[in-house]
C-alpha cells in the first residue's frame, strides 16, 4: 500500500505537469497539504488532530483516494477512542468517500451511521454532508428519484444555516444529475446558478464549467462546450484536482467523438483515464476506457482495443459484481420506507451485470453497439414524456403566480379606494370653493372695482388650484403604484427611499383589513431609521412584500384579539437600521399567537399555509422570498415564539 501510494503520487504529479502545460499554467504545489501536516504535527488536542486528520483525509480524496482513506481511519480510530462523537461523524463520512469507488455497499453504510450521528447530535451540517453523500450513491445506481431526494434535502438543509459554499456545491449536484438523465434544461437551470453563486462568493467552478460543458455538447454548441471544458481543466490542474481533470478529459473526448476526430477523442480519453487511475477512480477508468475500446474497434486496431476492453471488464467486475449486489442488498437501511426502492435498485443492478457480463466477449462489440442505440431510443422517447410534462408543471407553476398577484392585486383594492377618496374629496371641495371665488369676482366687478378686494380673491383661487395640482398628483401616485403591482414583467432598479416604501405599505395594509373588518384597530408602531440608506431595488416588488409581511401581521393580530383578555393591545411594528458596508435591513413584527417551530421551517415553502381553507394560497410568502432573495440577493427569515409574537427579518445588501 505505501510502495502503491508512492508510485501514484509520482504519476499523479506527473499528469497535473502534462494538464497544466496543456491549459498553459504552472502545476499546484501541495500547499495545503503540507500546512495541515504542520498543523497536525504542533496540535496539542485529541480533538483537533481528530480534525486535522479528516480535513487532510478531504485534501487526497481528489488526488489520492488510498491516502484519503488511511487518514480517515486515523480520524476515526482517535475519535472514538476519545469520545469525540462530531469527530467521528465526520470521519466515517470521509472514509465512506474514499471507499465509494471500491465498496459501494460499505460506503453507504458508513454514510448512514454518519447521518445518525448528525440527527443524534443536532448537528444540521452534518446531516446535509451525509445526505449529498448518499444521494451521489444513488445517482451511481441510475436511481434518479430517491438520488435528487437525498439532494434537495441536503440543499434545504444547507439554506437554512446560510452555508452558500454548500450550497454551490448542492446545485451543481442537482445539474449533473440531469444532466446524466439528458434533461439539459433542468441541467442548465441547476448549473447557471451554482455558477452565479460560485462567482459571487468566490468558490471553486471546475465542477460547475464541466457541466455546462456537457450541456453546451449535448445541445450541438461547440465551441462553448469547448471553452467551458478546457476552463475546468485549466482550474483543475491549479487545484490538483484529478478526479475533475477525468471528467474534463472525457467531456472533451465525447466532444470530438460527435465532431467525428478519433484521434483527438483517443489523445482525451487517454489523458481522462491516466487522470483516474492516478487517483484511483475506478468509475472514471471505466468510463474512458469504453471510449477508447471503441474507438481503437472501429480503426481496426484490436490490440489496443482489447488491452481497454480488459481493463473496461476489469472495473466493472470491481464496481458491478454480484458479490456487491449482495452486500447492497443485506444493508441495514434506517429509513424503512425506502426498502421497496432498494429491492428496486437490487434488481436494476442485477439485470446491468447480466448486460455487462455480455461486454466481457472478444467479438461482442457490434451487439454491444445495437443495444445502445435500442438504449438510446427508449431514453430519447422517454425524455421526450419528461419534458412535455415539465412544460405543462411550468405552465401551471406561472398560472398559479399570476393567480396569487391577482389576490394581492383584490386585497390591495379596498386600501386603494381609501386612498384614492382623500385626494379626490380634497379635488372636489377646492373646485367648489373656486368656484364659488370666480362667482365672487364677477359679483365685485358688477358692485364696485375693489383692487384688494380681487386681489385676495385671485389669491386665493390660485392657492386652491395648487392644492388641486398637489392632489390630483396623488391620486395619480396612487394609481400608478396599483398599476405597477399588478404588472407581469421586470422593471429595472431604481434608488429608493424604503422608509417611505415601508410607512406607505404598512398603512396600504391596514386600511385593507379596516375595509375588511370596520371594528378592527390596531397600533401602528413605525421603528424607522432616518439615516436610512437609499437602494437600489425594484420599488413595486419590494412593496409586495412589506405589503405582504404587513397584511400578515395584521391578520395575525386580528385572529388573537377574537380570544385575547381585554387588556390586549394588538400592535404591529415596522422597523428599519443600516447595516455596515451600506445594506439596510427591515422587519415588520407583530404581537399576536406566534408560529410554532414545527411550522417554521415550512413558511416559505410554496403551498403550505397556516390561514384555514378559503382564506391563503399559501404563495404570498414563497412569492415574498424569491423577491428577497434571487430578485435582490438579500434574505428573508422569521423569529417567531408562540404566545409572543412573531418578527420577519429581510436584508438587503448595497
Amino acid at each position: 500500500m505505501a510502495f502503491r501510494g508512492r508510485f501514484v503520487g509520482v504519476c499523479a504529479g506527473l499528469l497535473l505537469a502534462a494538464a497544466a502545460a496543456a491549459v498553459g499554467q504552472v502545476a499546484p504545489h501541495r500547499s495545503s497539504v503540507d500546512s495541515l501536516q504542520l498543523l497536525l504535527a504542533q496540535a496539542r488536542t485529541d480533538s483537533s488532530r481528530v480534525e486535522l486528520l479528516y480535513r487532510l483525509s478531504d485534501q487526497f480524496w481528489a488526488s489520492d483516494t488510498d491516502s484519503a482513506a488511511v487518514y480517515a481511519r486515523r480520524s476515526l480510530a482517535l475519535a472514538r477512542r476519545t469520545g469525540n462523537r462530531r469527530g467521528e461523524g465526520a470521519a466515517l463520512n470521509r472514509l465512506g468517500a474514499a471507499l465509494r469507488e471500491s465498496n459501494l455497499a460499505e460506503a453507504l453504510r458508513l454514510f448512514q451511521h454518519s447521518l445518525r450521528i448528525g440527527q443524534q447530535l443536532r448537528d444540521t451540517s452534518l446531516q446535509a454532508q451525509n445526505l449529498r453523500s448518499i444521494g451521489i450513491i444513488y445517482v451511481y445506481l441510475r436511481d434518479r428519484q430517491v438520488g435528487l431526494a437525498y439532494y434537495f434535502q441536503a440543499l434545504r438543509l444547507d439554506r437554512l444555516l446560510h452555508d452558500e459554499r454548500r450550497e454551490v456545491v448542492e446545485l451543481s449536484n442537482i445539474g449533473l444529475a440531469y444532466d446524466l438523465y439528458n434533461q439539459l434544461d433542468s441541467a442548465a437551470y441547476y448549473q447557471q446558478q451554482a455558477y452565479a453563486l460560485a462567482q459571487r462568493l468566490p468558490s471553486s467552478t471546475n465542477y460547475i464549467l464541466y457541466g455546462l460543458g456537457n450541456v453546451a455538447r449535448k445541445r450541438g454548441q461547440v465551441p462553448l462546450a469547448r471553452t467551458y471544458y478546457r476552463r475546468s481543466l485549466a482550474e483543475s490542474a491549479r487545484r490538483g484536482h484529478l478526479r475533475s481533470l477525468n471528467f474534463s478529459y472525457l467531456g472533451l473526448a465525447a466532444l470530438h467523438q460527435q465532431l467525428g476526430q478519433p484521434d483527438s477523442v483517443i489523445y482525451y480519453a487517454r489523458l481522462g483515464v491516466r487522470a483516474a487511475q492516478a487517483n484511483g477512480f475506478l468509475r472514471g477508468v471505466l468510463n474512458g476506457s469504453v471510449l477508447l475500446t471503441r474507438e481503437f474497434a472501429r480503426r481496426g486496431r484490436p490490440d489496443s482495443a482489447f488491452y481497454y476492453q480488459t481493463l473496461l471488464v476489469a472495473m466493472k467486475d470491481t464496481l458491478f459484481g454480484q458479490e456487491k449486489v449482495m452486500r447492497l442488498q443485506s444493508v441495514n437501511y434506517e429509513a424503512r420506507q425506502l426498502a421497496q426502492l432498494a429491492a428496486a435498485t437490487e434488481r436494476e443492478l442485477t439485470s446491468r451485470y447480466q448486460t455487462y457480463g455480455l461486454l466481457a466477449g472478444v467479438g461482442g462489440l457490434l451487439l454491444v453497439l445495437a443495444l445502445l442505440v435500442r438504449h438510446d431510443r427508449q431514453q430519447q422517447r422517454a425524455n421526450a414524456a419528461l419534458q412535455a410534462s415539465l412544460a405543462e408543471l411550468r405552465e401551471a407553476q406561472l398560472m398559479l403566480v399570476q393567480r396569487e398577484k391577482m389576490a394581492f392585486l383584490g386585497e390591495m383594492t379596498a386600501g386603494v379606494a381609501h386612498e384614492l377618496q382623500n385626494p379626490l374629496g380634497f379635488v372636489k371641495q377646492f373646485a367648489a370653493v373656486s368656484a364659488n371665488l370666480v362667482d365672487e369676482i364677477s359679483g365685485a366687478q358688477r358692485l364696485a372695482r375693489d383692487e384688494h378686494l380681487a386681489h385676495d380673491i385671485y389669491e386665493g383661487l390660485k392657492e386652491n388650484l395648487r392644492e388641486i395640482s398637489q392632489h390630483g398628483q396623488r391620486a395619480t401616485a396612487i394609481i400608478k403604484g396599483m398599476l405597477e403591482h399588478a404588472r407581469t414583467g421586470q422593471l429595472p432598479r431604481t434608488p429608493t427611499d424604503l422608509n417611505a416604501l415601508a410607512r406607505h405599505n404598512l398603512h396600504l395594509a391596514a386600511e385593507g383589513l379596516r375595509h375588511q373588518f370596520p371594528e378592527f384597530a390596531a397600533t401602528l408602531r413605525p421603528a424607522l431609521a432616518p439615516e436610512l440608506p437609499e437602494l437600489p431595488v425594484v420599488a413595486a416588488d419590494l412593496g409586495r412584500v412589506l405589503l405582504n409581511l404587513c397584511a400578515n401581521a395584521l391578520y395575525a393580530v386580528h385572529q388573537r384579539q377574537r380570544t385575547a383578555p381585554a387588556g390586549y393591545v394588538p400592535t404591529v411594528e415596522i422597523g428599519s437600521r443600516p447595516l455596515p458596508g451600506g445594506g439596510a435591513e427591515l422587519w415588520v413584527q407583530d404581537n399576536g399567537a406566534g408560529i410554532p417551530a414545527a411550522v417554521q421551517a415550512r413558511v416559505f415553502e410554496p403551498f403550505f399555509t397556516t390561514k384555514p381553507p378559503g382564506e391563503g394560497t399559501g404563495l404570498g410568502l414563497s412569492l415574498s422570498h424569491d423577491i428577497v432573495v434571487n430578485g435582490h440577493q438579500g434574505t428573508l427569515r422569521v423569529e417567531s415564539e408562540e404566545g409572543a409574537g412573531t418578527r420577519f427579518v429581510l436584508t438587503l445588501p448595497a
